[in-house]
């Protein structure tokens, strides 16, 4: 079952934010910056790294957030004037943070996420004509079938090195998307299962489809795959898997949209 994967090409950009750090994606450069060592500013060190690698030379720019939890609202239920309540749900909200509304390619869903003004205004500085998103719109459009399947329920796996994300759908029907923190297999595990059990899913009614498949998460394939026969690795035979272990997310390292 791959999806349909845009990889990153010649001139494209993908400028990724997460809490300790940032990454700037191309087709053949993918380095990894953390907070610590240098910030997304106007200051000469990150104007250095922009012309590293020519990464002002790229022609279309994609900023994609990891750095905070997004919301998922079903467009029928959606009140704007609730966007604050909505993420208090599952943040607790910052007074300096601002709100992104966002919504999927089918229009089913609005995906609300807070973000930092100034790294935004900062990126716009350089390149005027990014856009921005945040990683699970993009999950979600990779995971929603593109036909209607019927009554099939896929639970999509999304593994990052401290959280991993799980979008359940029937059919083209989104049933659960949320994120997990996880330290080892048993945290894993125990996150898959909950899901299961709440929604009622026997493992012989679903399949499991992993975004990829990398080494440094194989104890969590092996542990899995005593529980679950219908395990599928989406796009592994049709793209280059890069699996570079500075990036937290590695998924999207040659991942445009």
């Amino acid at each position: 079952m791959p999806f349909n994967k845009n990889p990153l090409k010649d001139k494209e950009l993908s400028i990724q934010i997460f809490k300790d750090g940032f990454s700037f994606c191309t087709s053949n450069a993918r380095p990894f910056f953390k907070f610590e060592k240098i910030s997304i500013d106007l200051g000469k060190s990150f104007q250095a790294i922009l012309k590293s690698n020519s990464f002002l030379d790229s022609k279309k720019i994609k900023a994609v957030h990891f750095d905070h939890r997004a919301t998922f609202v079903p467009k029928s239920l959606y009140n704007p004037a609730q966007k604050r309540t909505y993420l208090n749900y599952n943040i607790s909200f910052e007074e300096s943070w601002s709100i992104a509304e966002k919504k999927t390619q089918d229009n089913e869903i609005k995906i609300l996420y807070p973000f930092d003004k100034e790294k935004e205004t900062t990126l716009q500085h350089y390149f005027k004509d990014i856009s921005f998103t945040h990683y699970s719109q993009i999950l979600y459009d990779l995971s929603v079938p593109k036909t209607n399947e019927g009554d099939s329920i896929v639970m999509n796996l999304h593994l990052q090195d401290e959280q991993f994300d799980i979008l359940v759908f029937k059919g083209r029907e989104l049933l659960l998307f949320n994120t997990y923190p996880y330290k080892n297999e048993d945290g894993f595990l125990y996150f898959v299962f909950a899901v299961a059990e709440e929604l009622s899913l026997s493992p012989e009614t679903f399949s499991i489809v992993f975004f990829g498949k990398y080494a440094r998460y194989k104890k969590y394939y092996e542990a899995l795959a005593p529980y679950h026969q219908k395990i599928i690795f989406a796009d592994q035979s049709n793209f280059e898997m890069f699996d570079e272990q500075e990036h937290p997310a590695p998924y999207f390292i040659n991942l445009f949209d």
